[in-house]
């Protein structure tokens, strides 16, 4: 089953080589074809049991040609050019397009989650610093956002921009669509040889049955504080058990205030909790 999604044709207006970051490209000419750069916000979507998160694409390029020379690819699944070397979070690298790759299409595929959008070039792209400099935003804000629906784990923006004479040179980007987790029924018991620590870590059902479940075999991190104090000392881990619950004791005799983290995964948000005791 797929989906039709209509990109809103958003665009904003040409941005001085100074104020694209640090990262160094080779000289080019004014109208010579690259991508600078290609962001996507938020770069850490979580998701929850409903609703939905809207992504940001901005891509910056020089030297398209045509009110749609700059498309859009979201879909799962590490970069079609993991060869090159690029690590997560690297500066996007220009890559040569894929041979025989179709043309981009304004749709979500229900089957692969994969996204694809398009918009139009800025109309103030000729003008100020933009004319000097040559480099242009092009902002991409499909209507319709990432779900629990939708793959978690790695995702690719892979961004095509087309020049003169058909010209393409495509560049991508990374981030991770992640489903939330939390935290449940934390208790703290005093007693006179120590603490106990325990609670239940949830996450969002994998099944879309329910909105969460436990989530078995995670660690947990335990941490105190003092009252009165203003550092939190590490107690150590616990791992949750197959109903996601946790246990942790400690020699801990005073009153204060008790901190649960767990730091997430790939394909599941971090969470952390807090009780007192």
């Amino acid at each position: 089953m797929s989906r039709r999604l209509i990109a809103r044709a958003a665009v904003a207006a040409a941005v001085p080589l100074a104020a694209l970051g640090a990262a160094q490209i080779p000289a080019l000419a004014d109208d010579e074809l690259a991508i600078r750069s290609v962001t996507v916000q938020p770069g850490d979507p979580v998701v929850g049991p409903s609703g939905s998160e809207k992504l940001v694409v901005d891509v910056v390029t020089r030297g398209t040609r045509g009110d749609r020379a700059v498309t859009v690819k979201v879909e799962p699944g590490p970069p079609p050019a993991a060869s090159t070397g690029q690590s997560p979070g690297a500066a996007p690298a220009v890559v040569p397009p894929r041979p025989g790759a179709a043309p981009v299409r304004p749709l979500i595929d229900g089957s692969t989650g994969s996204v694809s959008v398009s918009a139009t070039r800025s109309t103030q792209g000729g003008q100020g610093a933009g004319r000097s400099t040559g480099w242009e935003k092009w902002r991409f804000q499909p209507e319709v956002g990432l779900s629990r629906w939708y793959p978690s784990g790695q995702w690719t923006v892979v961004a095509t921009a087309k020049g003169a004479n058909g010209a393409t040179v495509n560049s991508y980007t990374t981030f991770y669509l992640r489903r939330s987790t939390r935290f449940e029924g934390i208790n703290v018991n005093r007693g006179g040889d120590g603490t106990r620590v325990t609670g239940t870590l949830m996450r969002v059902d994998p099944k879309g049955q329910v909105d969460y479940r436990p989530f078995a075999g995670q660690e947990v991190t335990i941490r105190f504080r003092e009252s009165g104090a203003a550092d939190w000392k590490n107690m150590g881990t616990a791992v949750t058990n197959k109903d996601g619950w946790f246990e942790s004791r400690a020699p801990v005799k005073t009153g204060g205030t008790w901190q649960v983290e767990f730091g997430g995964t790939a394909h599941y948000g971090s969470d952390t909790g807090v009780a007192s005791g």
